[in-house]
């Protein structure tokens, strides 16, 4: 069977397909795609699409590099038209022929994942080789069990701790058996991300346009919503994603001035989001990434010193003229300021429901005490913090393991980081640093974020750890990487990689 799917990849459409999924377009036309669907209304065709792709890259790509994109973008295809968030409140996921039809895409989906481990041989093997499978495998353990034994146990944990252990550690597994990772992945990424940010950014303008959300001069944050997520949603993506600018920033042998110059105007989307988590995370990003491409020698390192002096500069006038304005349009800001909205008392309820049941914890649907009535028709209450969250939910257990990972992640860290594993690193930590605060980690999309971020980071970062954890660390064995050639369409993986479907069919007969 592999003989004959390599044969019909050599065919010449099929090369031209293959290579257009592997080039920056497909993550564009992607994006335009997620917008029309948002708009529009469309998701019954555009996640057909997205199963489409996902089936003929699993057959046919020589790795699964085209699959990144669906992993960062998909959801934000989503539309007002039919989310079930208020103010819409629609019932068209709650339709049984819609979730049939969505489940039937994603039975197809896992076949077909499954299909790629079999048919194909993989390169490398996660259970053999990953540093980081036993955090993952406690973890995903602690997921499973959150709950059990206690009194009030509701057989809704196990599928929503399915749901978690997947999302936080599916896609890692997948790409560390699939993904072929070289000099350019980075930047690759990197491309994926800031075009998904740029999505994320068009359907905020959209809400600040047309979705009348600005009341009596102020923003009403009740009402800012997209199709995928509320107001901190969007905040904490954006808030994600926009590092991706900085890091091109500093790659781009021509043109890192427009895409510093974006890095501030995504962060500007972010604050008007009214998210005070995603705004402080990312300004001290903002703020790091500025003084770092200061400092750092680069084709954009005079540029930027000119342009932070300017935006300081124009942004004390701007204060000085505009106060009462931006005063009364983000009056949220000034309202609540350093308020902990109710967190304080959160967590002293998780603390409470811990204490139940501290070896596995309460499960996720054990009620608080004073619930906040998520509007959901997925995710339960939540305590806004992820040590918190775990403790509650997982108990002793699911913080342990939690602890564990979070070693073997800081054990792959590089002595000397380059811009591309602080890329990574700093993508992590923001995803950490705002689920201190909120529940973003334990929401689907931004856990496949992670997962996908902790294979670059362990994959990228090899020459050794921090020197504090330098005794728990076990040394990988150096990887070469195949040669790359300017300029070409595509990076040939190593000869050994069962997964280069576009080696010949004769080649292919000869290896087996």
């Amino acid at each position: 069977m592999r003989q004959k799917i390599r044969a019909v990849a050599q065919l010449p459409a099929m090369r031209a397909m293959l290579r257009f999924f592997d080039s920056f377009y497909f993550p564009i036309a992607y994006g335009v795609l997620a917008l029309l669907s948002s708009f529009l209304g469309l998701e019954i065709a555009y996640f057909a699409i997205t199963a489409v792709t996902v089936i003929f890259t699993c057959i046919f790509a020589r790795d699964s590099k085209p699959l990144l994109t669906p992993v960062f973008m998909a959801v934000y295809g989503v539309s007002w038209v039919h989310t079930p968030q208020p103010p819409f409140s629609s019932d068209f996921f709650y339709s049984k022929a819609v979730q049939i039809y969505f489940l039937c895409l994603g039975v197809l989906g896992i076949a077909v994942f499954l299909f790629r481990f079999i048919a194909f041989p993989q390169d490398r093997n996660f259970f053999k080789e990953s540093k980081l499978r036993l955090g993952i495998i406690l973890m995903t353990a602690a997921f499973l069990l959150n709950g059990v034994f206690y009194g009030n146990y509701t057989i809704y944990n196990l599928p929503f701790g399915l749901l978690m252990a997947l999302s936080f550690f599916l896609f890692y597994i997948f790409f560390f058996n699939t993904l072929y990772i070289d000099e350019n992945t980075g930047v690759h990424v990197a491309r994926i991300i800031v075009v998904t940010a740029g999505v994320i950014f068009i359907q905020l303008a959209k809400i600040y346009i047309f979705d009348g959300i600005i009341v009596d001069g102020s923003v009403n944050k009740d009402i800012l919503v997209a199709g995928w997520g509320m107001s901190n949603n969007i905040g904490g993506m954006l808030a994600m994603f926009f590092p991706a600018c900085f890091f091109l920033a500093y790659r781009a042998k021509r043109g890192g001035w427009a895409f510093y110059v974006l890095g501030f105007v995504f962060f500007g989307g972010v604050c008007l989001t009214l998210s005070r988590t995603s705004a402080l995370i990312g300004a001290i990003i903002l703020v790091a990434a500025a003084i770092y491409l200061s400092i750092a020698k680069s084709p954009i390192r005079r540029f930027a010193r000119i342009f932070n002096c300017v935006v300081i500069v124009c942004g004390i006038i701007a204060l000085a003229v505009l106060w009462d304005f931006v005063r009364d349009l983000l009056a949220v800001y000034f309202e609540r300021g350093f308020d902990d909205s109710g967190r304080l008392e959160l967590w002293a309820n998780g603390i409470r429901n811990f204490l139940k049941a501290p070896i596995f914890g309460t499960g996720f649907y054990e009620p608080l005490e004073n619930s906040y009535d998520i509007e959901n028709w997925v995710f339960p209450d939540m305590y806004h913090n992820i040590f918190v969250q775990l403790l509650s939910s997982c108990g002793i257990f699911g913080l342990l393991a939690y602890l564990v990972h979070i070693v073997e992640v800081a054990c792959g860290v590089k002595k000397r980081p380059t811009a591309e594993s602080l890329f990574y690193i700093v993508t992590l930590l923001s995803i950490f640093g705002m689920s201190l605060l909120d529940n973003h980690i334990f929401h689907v999309f931004p856990a496949m974020v992670y997962s996908v971020f902790l294979l670059l980071s362990e994959r990228e970062g090899e020459s050794g750890p921090l020197l504090l954890l330098r005794p728990l660390f076990v040394r990988r064995k150096k990887q070469v990487s195949a040669p790359s050639v300017e300029g070409a369409a595509e990076v040939q993986p190593p000869a050994r990689a069962g997964n280069a479907l576009s080696e010949s069919a004769a080649t292919d007969n000869n290896a087996n």
